[in-house]
């Protein structure tokens, strides 16, 4: 890491973004044996080279890097080596999915009523037991009941997480194939890759080892019969042209997923992650949807190079559970006032409200309109 501790963590970021167009590639990177598929880095910062992030402390660290040498070998093999093509090829698995603004449930609390909804989301560790690795619920029925979720609603699944939580996935090992089977078995409709992070100051191995991961759980889902949208993680121009090559060359992608909650939403590089998107979209010769989490401003722009964008929204719920109402502000705004509950009262009617208010006020706001990038042309 940078050591200055004067610096801001905002402009420790900035220093170690890549951006061919105002930096110069890092000196070691040229002689590097991953070049060819890392692609380099370009950064403000003056290092030499990824291997500046190395901790120092091979016995202790459990980042992917060339100098753990015990780690190091076995981290490359259980991917098959960095290479997406290395991936293995899995069956095409239709995605139809009505409407366009889905409410993320993050339980079943404080809740009598099953939620009459066409579609919810729920967070794919929510629904595993890791420490018996299996699901949670051994029956549908069991599932629609600890969630509150009526027997016609589909469920998709978000990867989209905190690190520990998705990290908890691929320490699965094995033990995968199986559970997914098991969660079409509950009548899971799809699911979203986990994203696995690609970290700015951890040496770039970290980040190749958690794209081919991406790919390698996006295969596992699809071989075991549960349709998948790829989440493409990625910092680089070089990261976004492996993923171009990996969705043209494989039809089984048929949705993709992005978050705009940290990183690609960084003010000065949301519009980096827009246009990778962009560009992906465009060289696919087959329409593709996105499922998105995150800053919905970004709506109008997806909607211009994507079939459809799915949004997955998460106010309406947490807002529900601080005992928050939406109330229109010139109807073109919600604003969320406090709600006096009673003791122990279920929050049904609450919910229901805002669950409406909110699709309302997303839909009018970022989807009433002609997308940006058609109106643009």
């Amino acid at each position: 890491m940078l050591t200055d501790a004067t610096k801001s963590t905002e402009l420790q970021t900035r220093m170690l973004t890549d951006n061919p167009y105002t930096n110069t590639m890092c000196l070691g990177c040229g002689i590097c044996s991953e070049r060819r598929i890392c692609g380099g880095l370009s950064l403000e910062a003056q290092i030499v080279d990824c291997l500046h992030h190395c901790c120092g402390t091979p016995d202790f660290c459990t980042k992917v890097c060339a100098k753990n040498t015990v780690l190091f070998p076995q981290q490359v093999r259980e991917i098959g080596g960095f290479d997406l093509d290395s991936t293995p090829r899995a069956p095409v698995r239709a995605i139809t999915l009505k409407g366009d603004i889905v409410e993320l449930i993050y339980h079943g609390s404080r809740r009598s009523q099953a939620l009459d909804a066409d579609i919810v989301a729920l967070r794919l560790a929510d629904v595993v037991d890791f420490r018996r690795k299996r699901s949670k619920h051994s029956s549908a029925e069991q599932l629609r009941e600890t969630f509150r979720l009526a027997p016609d609603c589909k469920i998709i699944l978000t990867g989209v997480d905190h690190d520990h939580r998705i990290e908890s996935w691929w320490s699965l090992g094995s033990a995968r194939p199986a559970i997914i089977r098991g969660l079409v078995a509950l009548g899971i409709h799809m699911v979203t890759t986990p994203n696995f992070s690609l970290v700015l100051d951890h040496p770039r191995w970290d980040d190749l080892h958690a794209m081919k991961r991406i790919a390698l759980v996006f295969a596992e889902f699809q071989e075991n019969g549960l349709a998948c949208a790829l989440h493409p993680n990625g910092r680089t121009f070089q990261d976004f042209e492996r993923w171009m090559s990996f969705v043209v060359e494989r039809p089984e992608v048929q949705a993709l997923a992005y978050e705009f909650i940290t990183g690609p939403d960084r003010t000065g590089r949301r519009q980096f992650h827009l246009d990778r998107l962009a560009e992906l979209a465009a060289a696919v010769n087959r329409p593709l949807d996105i499922i998105m989490r995150g800053n919905p401003q970004v709506i109008p722009f997806l909607r211009g190079h994507f079939r459809k964008v799915i949004y997955i929204d998460t106010t309406a719920f947490i807002k529900t559970q601080k005992r928050r109402i939406a109330e229109r502000v010139a109807n073109s705004a919600l604003e969320w006032v406090p709600f006096k509950t009673p003791p122990k009262a279920f929050l049904d009617p609450l919910l229901r409200i805002n669950l409406e208010e909110q699709v309302a006020y997303l839909r009018a706001a970022y989807y009433s309109l002609p997308p940006l990038a058609a109106k643009a042309a």
